[in-house]
């Protein structure tokens, strides 16, 4: 318990840099460029994140699975899958380019390049995931803390001089390559360098990834779809301006999601590795709650704190994210509830089962979104994400035969049961 707790204060201590520092620079270059050139960023951003979550296919479930059973597999596991993931992203990327350099000014063509570059080393940073599985967030912290640190200066730089906009090109791509570069000296160091599996063993593995990833390719693009397609209807009911303005909502909204994140990633391994079914069940209820008291506590606090907050730090032009910054916390409590579902789910090997239910929930916010924004605006895209995110966490997963889904969240309806996860939290360890 101690080490996961240490590696949880490690991913919490790097998160709140890269918050506070991600929300103030990028707040004062908002307000800089204006919600118009800011939501050709955030456009540019979302494309290149979608395509390296589909060539991604779930590796770091996968691989955080694989690491916590054996290692020296994982290892090499994790080697396979990085030259699949970037043959994979090359291919997704070149024709993702050639589709927006068409439909963008020469301005959003150089973000656009800087987008397509950036994802390309967050998508091959599967030392991440390996740091994560052996509890050694430490060194994920230093090389992020260096690269967003960086990044961030340079982002402040360009602003308060009154550089061309372009610029912000630069800090887009270092972002992601400093970090990387860093992980993995740091992981040649520590467990030696990296060497490439024999052809047998590449083959070998890249088939366990396609045969895993594949099952899961089209919950993962379902998943990169719907998480994003609010943005998508944002930008085209109600213009790229609105787009800017919703980024900065789902940015802040999103702020504290690292706070319980890096609390279940450390007990993740130690669930995937129970053997017991009823001390499983019992671990995630009790993730349930964890999730549940965090983000009650900030949900709070940001419905205070959010108007007084957007109007100094972003101006009177963003104004408008006010109220879709606190909708959208909720959305992302049910988001985190139902990521832990889906972990649950990864346990007993119901990929077919996530392929399935993430259909129902593309198409849920798919339906919703179209409905919600033309008539509500930035708000109703904000309820469209809660709508999906509920279903997901709940309704949807109930019909996963393999194991007791509803049994798992009618417990905590009963205060006897509460209490007894809230006292036995051993089992976490």
């Amino acid at each position: 318990m101690k080490d996961k707790l240490k590696n949880s204060m490690w991913m919490i201590a790097e998160k709140i840099i890269a918050v506070f520092g991600l929300i103030f620079v990028t707040s004062f270059v908002a307000k800089y460029v204006g919600p118009t050139t800011f939501g050709i960023i955030s456009i540019s951003l979302l494309v290149f994140q979608f395509l390296q979550t589909v060539a991604y296919m779930g590796s770091d479930v996968i691989l955080l699975k694989r690491l916590s059973q054996n290692k020296a597999s994982g290892i090499r596991l994790m080697i396979s899958a990085s030259v699949l993931i970037v043959t994979l992203y090359l291919a997704l990327a070149s024709v993702g380019m050639v589709i927006m350099h068409e439909e963008m000014s020469s301005q959003a063509q150089i973000f656009i390049v800087a987008a397509a570059i950036a994802c390309l080393f967050s998508a091959i940073d599967l030392v991440n995931v390996f740091n994560e599985a052996m509890l050694n967030a430490k060194l994920n912290v230093i090389a992020n803390v260096i690269g967003l640190t960086i990044s961030l200066t340079i982002r402040f730089v360009i602003s308060s001089w009154g550089l061309d906009p372009a610029w912000l090109a630069l800090p887009i791509v270092l972002a992601t390559f400093i970090p990387f570069v860093i992980k993995l000296a740091l992981f040649r160091r520590y467990e030696g360098a990296l060497h490439r599996p024999s052809r047998k063993q590449l083959k070998a593995y890249s088939r366990y990834m396609l045969a895993s990833g594949g099952t899961l390719i089209f919950s993962v693009i379902a998943v990169a779809l719907y998480t994003r397609l609010n943005q998508f209807s944002v930008s085209y009911f109600l213009g790229v301006k609105e787009a800017g303005v919703f980024s900065v909502a789902l940015t802040l909204s999103g702020a504290w999601v690292f706070l319980p994140n890096a609390l279940l990633a450390s007990f993740y391994p130690a669930f995937f590795s129970e053997r017991d079914p009823k001390r499983a069940i019992v671990k995630i209820q009790q993730l349930h709650l964890l999730v549940v008291g965090v983000s009650a506590l900030v949900i709070a606090a940001v419905a205070l704190l959010a108007p007084p907050f957007i109007h100094y730090f972003y101006g009177p032009a963003y104004q408008d994210a006010v109220a879709p910054t606190v909708w959208l916390c909720l959305g992302a409590m049910f988001g985190l509830l139902s990521s832990v579902m889906d972990r649950f789910i990864i346990k007993y090997n119901g990929y077919a089962y996530l392929v399935k239910k993430t259909f129902f929930v593309l198409l849920i916010c798919l339906v919703s979104s179209a409905v919600l924004v033309p008539l509500y605006g930035l708000t109703g895209a904000a309820f469209s994400v809660i709508l999906t995110e509920l279903l997901s966490f709940t309704l949807l997963n109930y019909f996963f035969a393999a194991q007791p889904m509803f049994t798992i969240h009618r417990s905590f309806f009963s205060p006897k049961k509460i209490w007894f996860l809230l006292n036995d939290a051993k089992t976490l360890r």
